[in-house]
């Protein structure tokens, strides 16, 4: 590949009939099965593996890969629907002299998206598309209404600076337990952040003991090369000695542990 003129290499794939990807290149494919091919760039540095059911194939290169695919019922650019996934870039597709489009079907791609852009903008912004409220049945909306005037009491209370009565008391348990039962924690997530929090002052400690250690080494090094060679040699000796004792220990333990 000739990395200076990335937009000029191209390989084959195959197009698969009755597509919208068919229909944008139609008029630059044969009617022969064998001719539904068209040169693309490659730009792809992944592949789809598996395609999930709702999607369907337009096109295939030689090995199989999957170049093109979409959603026949979420593609339809005129309603503002337009799902589909393409392995090349069309509109990068031109000569590198002339500029032109290498088929006249490369503009499509991108004019196709423009057209289902403007036409969901205009089905958001139109009189008839306003969302409407939620409408609930007759048990979910006077559990609503409920909830709404509990916590209007709760309001006016606290506005008002007024002792509860207990009469307010009960309207205001619909309030209470929708509160509870939507915390924005659970008690659950409450614990982990506690445990985080021990994480926290746990690495802060660690960290603490990490910088003491430093500073003793530092020390270390700083008596050490006030030492003689004979005393550099008796230390090593002695901490050698200690190293082969310790093992001995440790190997005498693990023998008590696996005979218990």
């Amino acid at each position: 590949m000739n990395y200076e003129n990335y937009d000029g290499h191209r390989h084959v794939v195959k197009i698969v009939e009755n597509t919208p990807l068919h229909k944008w290149f139609k008029d630059s494919l044969g009617d022969d099965d064998d001719k539904m091919e068209i040169w693309v760039n490659s730009y792809h540095h992944q592949g789809v593996k598996k395609l999930a059911q709702r999607f369907v194939p337009m096109a295939f290169a030689n090995d199989g890969l999957i170049e093109g695919f979409y959603d026949p019922d979420a593609y339809n650019p005129e309603e503002g629907k337009f799902i589909m996934g393409l392995q090349f870039h069309p509109e990068r597709m031109r000569g590198q002299d002339s500029g032109d489009f290498d088929y006249p079907g490369c503009a499509m791609a991108y004019q196709e998206f423009v057209k289902a852009v403007i036409a969901y903008e205009k089905k958001l912004n139109g009189s008839g598309n306003i969302p409407r409220g939620v409408k609930f049945n007759h048990e979910l909306e006077t559990k609503r209404k409920s909830i709404v005037r509990s916590f209007s009491i709760a309001k006016n209370m606290c506005s008002t600076e007024r002792c509860r009565t207990s009469e307010k008391e009960s309207e205001l348990e619909a309030g209470a337990e929708f509160l509870e039962a939507n915390r924005s924690l659970s008690l659950q997530q409450e614990n982990r952040l506690k445990q985080m929090g021990a994480t926290v002052r746990n690495a802060s400690t660690y960290m603490n003991r990490l910088k003491m250690n430093e500073e003793r080494e530092r020390m270390a090094r700083v008596i050490l090369v006030k030492m003689s060679i004979e005393q550099l040699s008796d230390m090593v000796g002695f901490y050698h000695k200690m190293g082969q004792l310790c093992s001995e220990a440790l190997d005498k333990k693990f023998n008590e542990m696996e005979l218990a």
